[in-house]
C-alpha cells in the first residue's frame, strides 16, 4: 500500500516539473513558426552600398581545328630538272628557289591567287600587283603595288631575270620562272620530279603536308560585340574579331592547336580585352514585383530604384556602373511591407 502511494506521488512530482518544459517547447515552435514580418522586431535591416566590380563578359564558344587541304604545286616551265633544292619537310615561301630547269631558278610566291600570263611593262590589273609585290618581297622593286606595270616595274623584272637564269636583258616576267604555292607558305611532303627528268607546263614539283589553316569558332548570343574581345584556350590568349568565326593569324592557329594536344575539337572562352566595369549587388537585395519590374530598395521605408541587370555571378546581379555608391537594402523581403517596384498606385 505504501508502495503504490510512493509511486504516484512520484509521477506526479514527475509531471509537475515537466510541465514548464513542455510549456516552453511549445512557445518555441510557436515562435519559429511565425514569418519574418510577424516577428520584425527581430530582424534588423542590413543597409549597404552598390559595390564596383570588374567583368569581362566572357562566353565560352565550341572551337575546331581546321586544316588546308593538300596542295600540289606545278611547273610551267619546259626542259630537264637541272638541279632540285627542295625535299621532305623544306618550309617554302615567296622567294624559296625549288630547284631549276635548264640551269634556270624556278621560284616559289605566295599570294591570293596565282599569276594567269606573262606580265611586261604596259599590262594593268591585280595580277600585275601580285607580280609587283612578288618583286618587292625579293627586293627587287620598290615601288607601289598599283597594278601598273611601268618603266620602275620593268626595271625590276630585268633585275629578277637576270639574277635568276632567264636573260640578263629580258623585260618579261615569265610563269616559266615561277610556281604559285597558295595563299600562305607550304611544307613539302615529297618531291614530285627528281634531277635528269624532263618537265612540262603543268607537271607537279611537290606535294605538301596538310597544314594549319584556322581555328573555327562556334559563337552564342552572349558573345561580346561591342568592344574589343580575345580569345582564351588553356594558357593561349589570342585576338578575335567577333562574327568572323575564324582564328586565321598563323602564330594563334598553331598555339591554339597545340594547346588543344591530340584533340581537334574543344572549348574556348571568347571575353573583353579591358574588362567592364559594373556595381553589383547580392542577389537577396534585387526584387522583382509581379509587374515584372525589377528594382531594389534604399531603406525600409524608401522609394524603389529601378534596375536593369547587367548579368552576375552566382549569388550577385551586376547594375550600372552608375549606381555605385547607392545605398541598398540587402534584406527586403525580412523587415518590407511593401515589395512593389513601381509607385503607389501605378
Amino acid at each position: 500500500m505504501n508502495r503504490t502511494r510512493n509511486t504516484g506521488l512520484a509521477v506526479a512530482v514527475a509531471l509537475a516539473l515537466l510541465a514548464p518544459l513542455l510549456a516552453g517547447t511549445a512557445l518555441v515552435i510557436r515562435a519559429a513558426s511565425q514569418s519574418p514580418l510577424e516577428s520584425a522586431a527581430d530582424v534588423a535591416p542590413l543597409i549597404a552600398t552598390v559595390e564596383r566590380a570588374e567583368r569581362f563578359r566572357e562566353a565560352q564558344v565550341a572551337i575546331a581545328v581546321e586544316t588546308a587541304d593538300d596542295f600540289s604545286p606545278v611547273t610551267q616551265a619546259s626542259g630537264v630538272v637541272t638541279t632540285l633544292a627542295i625535299d621532305a619537310g623544306t618550309e617554302v615561301t615567296t622567294g624559296t628557289v625549288v630547284g631549276t630547269v635548264n640551269d634556270a631558278n624556278v621560284i616559289a610566291y605566295v599570294s591570293d591567287s596565282p599569276l594567269f600570263r606573262d606580265i611586261s611593262r604596259g599590262l594593268t590589273g591585280r595580277d600585275v600587283a601580285t607580280a609587283q609585290t612578288l618583286l618587292a618581297t625579293l627586293g627587287f622593286y620598290s615601288g607601289p603595288a598599283d597594278g601598273k606595270a611601268g618603266p620602275a616595274t620593268e626595271r625590276a623584272i630585268v633585275a629578277f631575270n637576270k639574277a635568276n637564269g632567264h636573260g640578263d636583258k629580258n623585260p618579261v616576267l615569265s610563269l616559266a620562272s615561277l610556281t604559285w604555292v597558295g595563299p600562305t607558305p607550304v611544307t613539302v611532303a615529297k618531291p614530285s620530279v627528281a634531277v635528269g627528268d624532263t618537265v612540262a607546263p603543268g607537271d607537279e614539283l611537290f606535294s605538301t603536308t596538310t597544314s594549319l589553316a584556322a581555328i573555327k569558332v562556334t559563337e552564342t548570343p552572349n558573345v561580346p560585340r561591342d568592344a574589343e574581345v580575345e580569345i582564351v584556350v588553356g594558357d593561349v590568349t589570342a585576338p578575335y574579331d567577333p562574327g568572323s568565326g575564324r582564328v586565321t593569324e598563323p602564330d594563334a592557329v598553331a598555339a591554339i592547336a597545340a594547346a588543344l594536344g591530340t584533340a581537334t575539337e574543344g572549348v574556348g572562352t571568347v571575353r573583353l580585352v579591358t574588362p567592364q566595369e559594373v556595381g553589383t549587388v547580392p542577389a537577396s537585395a534585387v526584387v522583382s514585383d509581379p509587374t515584372g519590374a525589377t528594382c531594389l530598395f534604399p531603406d525600409v521605408t524608401g522609394a524603389p530604384v529601378l534596375i536593369v541587370p547587367l548579368g552576375g555571378t552566382l549569388g550577385t546581379v551586376d547594375l550600372d556602373i552608375a549606381l555605385a555608391g547607392q545605398p541598398v537594402l540587402l534584406n527586403p523581403r525580412d523587415v518590407r511591407t511593401d515589395l512593389t517596384c513601381g509607385a503607389p498606385g501605378s
